[in-house]
């Protein structure tokens, strides 16, 4: 497997590169075209060209809003590349996402039991990314993902191309197939999260209406200051939304205004995703950039796919390039710059912003010796980024506190909520099961009482630690006030949930509060249903927890 990436200048220049790499090779040819030029004729000619130039290659394009090519950025250019497979098989075709799209026939076209990798180019402007995404994942959910949305440089026009057609309203899909392909994928992000979570309670597709119940303008006006709403959306890139997907940090920015002051964004967000502000993290860009890329170095690769946000090239210019001279220390590098990045990786399968994703591809197994070239990173003010630093640490020390109950250090009611609000969307989503356990001190009144608060908060500190030691590692236990505890259990059955609740059970009648006597407590179960809300598996759990308490105590009820 070979790559060879070019700047088009003409036809005179592309035939000399063509004879000289690509034409004395065998084997099945992948030929991206990434342009700037946003000439509707043009670019189509440019594919035809090459595809009578070279019969057995596939031909996909894309505008861009910048190029990649081997380790560099560029705008206004057209990118070429030739990907060489000596093994793997390539199909693709440009499908018109109308009313005569059917996803089936993508299956059908372009996918065996084989494929590895899916690329994608969709318009940048007009279909609804999300959806195509999810559907194109179900088609089989151990393909890679990956690509990006078209690009330009004002928001007005973008296409997607083959050798046959162009749409500004499509996607050309190509699928890579093979025993001896080898492909993994990833992304940077490097923006922390900072501020208070934020419940998005209106929203349609990609228009945010409001968070918090309030008007998105308004809360832009609050947190980012009226210069910044004066010149949205330009204004606002150096601090993206971002909303935890499953462990994916996803970030979200604005690209309009709509008339009546909703924003719309490179992606959707849905009702019920929590979100915070985030800035760009310049430790991250320095201090661990080279720590990073030595973890992937050795991974397989003879050619490193690049699709990296346009909002990214504009916040970070030239201090983007360090990421993409790693990435071509690691293998021959070309890509663009796009409207949204796909991205698939284990069950995620999401369109991101603001990020770097990268597909690395190879045929062979061969681990070769690779040494990251050296980059600048002298052009980071140490002012700004020691504020940097402050701001994020401040902010996690803020979190701490505001996630913690400060008696015993566990999650507190809050952080509950959000948590098991995560949890029924997963649930939802991806059919995980989980269970609540809802945990009563016995009498614990009595202690108070008889021995005083101060001993009353030891035993609660000895009690809560005695959880947090007979959960599994993954499990999370919250105080939810007084002597109540919950435990949120992940990936259980009512046997399994029985079987923790047991467990904690002995844990507590073994233990010495002394000089208390020994303590007992009162246990309500739940596991989730399909259709459960945050609130009707709550009601199960308290009314199971009620129960044991009324039926004599020491005991557990499953809800």
């Amino acid at each position: 497997m070979k790559s060879f990436n070019l700047l088009f200048k003409d036809e005179k220049s592309l035939d000399e590169f063509i004879g000289l790499n690509v034409r004395i090779r065998a084997g099945n040819v992948l030929a991206q075209i990434f342009t700037s030029v946003i000439e509707r004729d043009y670019i189509l000619n440019i594919a035809k060209m090459i595809k009578s130039k070279l019969p057995q290659a596939c031909v996909m394009g894309t505008t861009t809003c910048g190029e990649v090519c081997a380790g560099k950025m560029y705008d206004g250019e057209i990118v070429i590349s030739f990907t060489i497979f000596e093994t793997s098989t390539i199909k693709s075709k440009l499908y018109k996402l109308d009313d005569s799209f059917s996803i089936r026939d993508v299956y059908d076209e372009l996918i065996s039991d084989d494929t590895k990798v899916m690329i994608i180019f969709s318009d940048g402007l007009k279909s609804e990314a999300e959806p195509l995404l999810k559907d194109l994942y179900d088609l089989k959910h151990d393909m890679i993902i990956a690509g990006g949305r078209a690009g330009d440089k004002n928001y007005t026009q973008t296409y997607v191309f083959n050798d046959v057609d162009i749409s500004d309203e499509g996607c050309v899909i190509t699928t890579l197939s093979g025993d001896d392909l080898l492909a993994s994928s990833d992304y940077i992000l490097k923006w922390t999260p900072i501020g208070k979570d934020m419940l998005v309670t209106k929203a349609e597709g990609s228009i945010l209406y409001e968070l918090d119940n309030v008007p998105i303008m308004e809360v832009y006006k609050k947190y980012l200051g009226d210069d910044v709403v004066k010149n949205l959306p330009e204004s606002s890139m150096s601090f993206p939304l971002v909303v935890n997907k499953e462990g994916l940090l996803v970030a979200r920015d604005p690209i309009a205004v709509t008339k009546d002051g909703a924003f719309v964004y490179a992606g959707s967000l849905e009702v019920g995703d929590i979100v915070r502000f985030s800035f760009a993290n310049l430790d991250e860009f320095t201090d661990n950039i080279y720590d990073y890329f030595e973890n992937i170095k050795n991974i397989p690769a003879e050619a490193i796919f690049i699709y990296s946000c346009a909002a990214r090239k504009a916040l970070l210019a030239e201090k983007l390039q360090s990421e993409i001279t790693l990435l071509d220390s690691i293998a021959p590098t070309v890509g663009f710059f796009t409207f949204g990045e796909y991205y698939h990786f284990d069950k995620i399968v999401e369109l991101l912003n603001v990020t770097t994703t990268f597909l690395m591809l190879s045929e062979s197994d061969e681990i070769k010796e690779k040494k990251l070239r050296p980059v600048e990173l002298d052009g980071f003010d140490p002012t700004r980024k020691a504020l940097t630093h402050l701001v994020k640490v401040t902010t996690q020390e803020l979190e701490n506190i505001s996630r913690h109950d400060i008696l015993t250090s566990l999650y507190n009611r809050a952080e509950y909520k959000k948590m098991l609000h995560k949890k029924i969307k997963s649930a939802q989503r991806y059919g995980e099961v989980f269970g609540l356990i809802m945990i009563d001190i016995d009498f614990f009144k009595l202690v108070n009482d008889n021995y005083g608060h101060n001993m009353g908060d030891e035993v609660l500190k000895k009690f809560a630690q005695l959880l947090i030691k007979n959960v599994r590692e993954d499990d999370v236990v919250a105080r939810w006030g007084g002597e109540e505890f919950i435990v949120i259990a992940n990936y259980v059955s009512v046997k399994e949930l029985e079987k923790l609740t047991k467990k904690l059970r002995k844990a507590i009648s073994k233990l010495s509060f002394s000089p208390v006597p020994k303590l007992t407590a009162s246990f309500g179960l739940a596991v989730y249903e399909n259709g459960d809300s945050e609130d009707s598996i709550f009601k199960r759990v308290d009314n199971a927890l009620y129960m044991a308490k009324q039926t004599g105590r020491d005991k557990y009820v499953v809800g």
